[in-house]
């Protein structure tokens, strides 16, 4: 376990997690904006701990946070939104305007819904079904580059306007995996020149000191990336079908790491 410092809540929250997933990042990126002490505990999730299981009995993955009572809340986007309101005094990642913050809604379903399970695709798939989820892939960031040019978010430096806001925190948090997708697959997923905008956001988003402290290495992050792709083609061949990506953590470890191995409804590819 590791203690964040900081200085605004008087007992620190308690956050399971895992160190791949970018929903634990979420989570961990939005307590260190906005300045929240908090206990961070590592699941390994081929074998979840009692406790995991206890406070999530639901989904029974990560990121749970659990408040210094006993309660618990689940799932990512919730998390942040309660940290929001639990926490009004700290620095606000929703915008004020009722608009603005249901548009910020809007995109962080739009993220979960239709760009992640599209990287996702690429990521565990070959062929024609692999050129299929990549112009996916591209038609979704089309869209986000419109709203960043046209749009809502027009001459924004973030999502959430001069500063990383809820959105940034969602989209942010899994954009990174472009890239590592990208040197795993072979396969160009975000053109500069197609999407400069867009481009230039993630390189500014990546650019934060909150950001860098939460991100994992690259080194580690293509490790991970190599072997479970390895895994995810491998269980497709066997199963004749497609692996789908999960909801909130990846939880596959490398096939180097000791077995069991997971099944299937615990692999997560996420952005």
């Amino acid at each position: 376990m590791a203690m964040e410092k900081a200085a605004e809540n008087a007992e620190p929250l308690k956050l399971f997690g895992s160190w791949a997933s970018s929903y634990t990042h979420r989570v961990q990126l939005a307590m260190r904006l906005k300045g929240l002490d908090f206990e961070y505990a590592e699941e390994d999730l081929r074998n979840k701990s009692d406790a995991l299981l206890r406070h999530n009995p639901v989904y029974k993955k990560v990121p749970v946070l659990v408040l210094p009572d006993g309660r618990s809340l689940a799932e990512s986007a919730i998390i942040l939104h309660y940290l929001d309101d639990a926490f009004p005094a700290t620095r606000q990642l929703l915008p004020a305007d009722a608009f603005d913050r249901a548009v910020a809604r809007f995109w962080c379903h739009f993220g979960d819904d239709k760009l992640g399970p599209a990287v996702g695709a690429v990521f565990a798939s070959t062929g024609e079904e692999q050129e299929s989820a990549v112009r996916q892939v591209h038609e979704n960031l089309a869209l986000l580059e419109a709203e960043l040019r046209d749009g809502a978010f027009k001459r924004r430096r973030f999502f959430g306007g001069e500063e990383v806001g809820f959105l940034d925190v969602v989209l942010g948090c899994g954009s990174y995996w472009l890239a590592v997708f990208e040197e795993v697959t072979g396969v160009q997923l975000v053109d500069a020149e197609a999407f400069p905008l867009f481009h230039a956001w993630l390189r500014d988003f990546e650019a934060q000191d909150e950001v860098r402290e939460t991100i994992p290495s690259i080194d580690r992050l293509l490790e991970y990336a190599r072997g479970l792709r390895q895994m995810l083609l491998a269980m497709a061949a066997g199963a004749g079908a497609p692996i789908t990506a999960g909801a909130d953590a990846p939880t596959a470890a490398p096939p180097s790491a000791a077995p069991p191995a997971p099944t299937t409804a615990d692999i997560a590819v996420d952005i």
